[in-house]
């Protein structure tokens, strides 16, 4: 599909020389990369994930197909005139007098000799901007970063619009081989030819943090070339995995489409020469993406403590996933990942039971959420599981949607100290169990394995009257005491046909049915002991566990009662 680059990007600051690593957000196929050019500001920007000349002449862009990522387009050889209304122009940096970067007042400083907008770490310098793609309606802040007192960091906010081809992009860039220009302000013409540098040590180490009401927007970055403006093989992009705080993106996971799946994305970077890095939020087909974001700062180097301090800090973290919509699943499997004195977890909203008439919507602060929104109902199996976990929970969307940072995931059992875990709920709803899902496999998975393993566990704090667990309404022992409580055990086969319909389910459930004495007492519990409890119903000590879930499979109902997870915590000690 050809458009105009018109028709794609209009930049908020000044990008010269864009290329693009443009891609979705989560749902639906990706576009291919999109290239652009607009000559900009006095600090020549020289990247940019996408950029449209707003003057002089511009030969068409190409987006990809859905799906594939595509095929990147050429830009056109654009300049600013006038009040330019495209083209990034190449914004942000600090003034200041110098001093060394990465003290914990800003990270990233200029050398007092160059213009406000211009920023220097290490031997990397040059123009930070902004820029918006044309696709959607898409609002970035600000436009550029001439009046961003010294000791702030690096901040953009807005929303990236819709579009159907999830083309649409927020930009925040900055060069790293320019000397200092005029000018870093939006809008003013910049050198055609851009500076660059060949990287060392193992990646970008960088520091960012996500503010705002709704943190689970998609964060990348992308690297670009002096050639990057017309060919596709001189930029690369790379989806971050970590939520936010220090990280280090290795140069090998940089690839050209960082958005397709394994085998797929192209030949890896290798250490070419680099103009600019340009950080992203990708939009999607299906709704706005708020986003708030800082760059305290970044650097080369060789591990996440590498990243600068800066005076942003890793704060409340606040959204929804879920769609209010019974006629597709669009919103049925939405995640977010949140990050939790150091660990992480992932809210998502599992509508796998009955998906086209079951729709709910969770708004979640940190490792808690409540259903606001929506209802559903299923039949023997539940409509829905709306939950928090660890684990890679078989699809990770290319590694996203995982807490592999974190989790110490997979571990055989026999190599598990504790596994101490809490998980407080409140509220109601019409029939629901409140429960833990645990997989284990027999050997460490290499694949996505969707949940077809070898062998779960479950515990029920909550029993809902007229539902049984698997292994029927008779129970195979009754209470058995396990973490220092009485539990009911049911041991049946996952059945549902395929290769794993014999892996053993063992259940520990609440002996006292609609019985929620346990909502708010099951804290720092030792899930060890279920494991070692559940040995003789199948679950061997070599097996390995991969992911621990804690949410509520919900037969009939929704919103409406303030039913809650108030706390998820599971944390793996070996």
């Amino acid at each position: 599909m050809t458009k105009s680059l018109a028709s794609l990007l209009l930049l908020a600051g000044a990008v010269s020389l864009a290329g693009a690593c443009s891609s979705n957000d989560d749902t639906g196929g990706p576009i291919g990369g999109v290239g652009a050019t607009a000559n900009t500001s006095g600090s020549g920007s020289f990247a940019g994930s996408t950029g449209v000349p707003t003057a002089g002449a511009s030969s068409a862009g190409t987006t990809g197909n859905p799906g594939t990522g595509g095929a990147s387009a050429t830009g056109g050889s654009g300049s600013v005139a006038g009040n330019a209304t495209g083209g990034a122009t190449a914004t942000g940096g600090t003034t200041g007098t110098g001093g060394t970067a990465g003290t914990g007042t800003g990270g990233m400083v200029n050398t007092g000799a160059a213009p406000a907008g211009y920023w220097t770490e290490k031997d990397w310098h040059g123009c930070a901007w902004t820029g918006k793609g044309m696709a959607g309606v898409t609002t970035v802040d600000p436009v550029d970063f001439v009046a961003k007192p010294p000791a702030d960091a690096f901040c953009m906010k807005g929303s990236v619009g819709t579009d159907p081809m999830s083309g649409s992009v927020a930009l925040l860039g900055f060069n790293i081989a320019q000397p200092p220009p005029a000018s870093c302000a939006a809008g003013v013409p910049g050198p055609a030819v851009p500076g660059s540098v060949v990287p060392t040590a193992d990646g970008i180490a960088v520091n960012f943090v996500k503010r705002g009401t709704n943190t689970a927007f998609t964060w990348r970055v992308q690297i670009q070339g002096p050639k990057g403006e017309t060919d596709a093989t001189d930029r690369w992009c790379a989806t971050v995995k970590e939520v936010q705080g220090k990280v280090l993106v290795k140069w090998a996971d940089f690839t050209p489409s960082c958005w397709a799946e394994a085998g797929m994305r192209g030949t890896p970077y290798a250490k070419q020469p680099l103009s600019a890095v340009v950080f992203t939020v990708p939009g999607n087909k299906d709704a706005a993406v708020p986003y708030d974001v800082c760059v305290n700062g970044f650097t080369y180097g060789t591990k996440p403590e590498d990243a600068p301090d800066g005076p942003a800090v890793v704060g409340t973290q606040t959204g929804t996933v879920g769609v209010a919509n019974t006629t597709d699943n669009t919103g049925d499997f939405k995640r977010a990942k949140v990050l939790v004195d150091g660990e992480e977890y992932i809210i998502q909203n599992n509508n796998w039971g009955n998906p086209l008439s079951s729709d709910l919507i969770l708004t979640y602060t940190n490792n808690s959420f409540k259903i606001t929104g929506g209802t559903g109902s299923g039949a023997s199996a539940p409509a829905s599981f709306p939950s928090i976990y660890i684990g890679g929970n078989g699809n990770t969307m290319n590694g996203v949607y995982s807490t592999k940072g974190t989790d110490k995931l997979p571990i055989q059992i026999k190599d598990i100290t504790s596994l101490p875990s809490t998980f407080r709920y409140s509220g109601s709803t019409g029939q629901f169990n409140a429960a833990y899902d645990i997989w284990f496999s027999n050997t460490i998975p290499t694949t996505e394995y969707k949940d077809g393993i070898n062998g779960f566990v479950m515990i029920w704090l909550r029993d809902p009257n007229g539902k049984e667990p698997i292994g029927g309404a008779t129970p195979t022992a009754t209470n058995v005491m396990v973490a220092g409580q009485a539990w009911n055990v049911h041991v049946g086969p996952r059945g549902d046909g395929g290769p794993n319909a014999n892996a053993p389910v063992v259940n520990f459930v609440n002996p006292q049915q609609d019985n929620d004495s346990r909502a708010q007492s099951f804290k720092n519990v030792n899930l060890k002991e279920f494991f070692t409890a559940a040995e003789k119903y199948g679950i061997g000590p070599n097996m390995y566990l991969t992911d621990v879930f804690g949410g509520f499979e919900i037969w009939q109902g929704g919103s409406g009662g303030n039913l809650a997870v108030d706390e998820f915590k599971a944390v793996v000690n070996p």
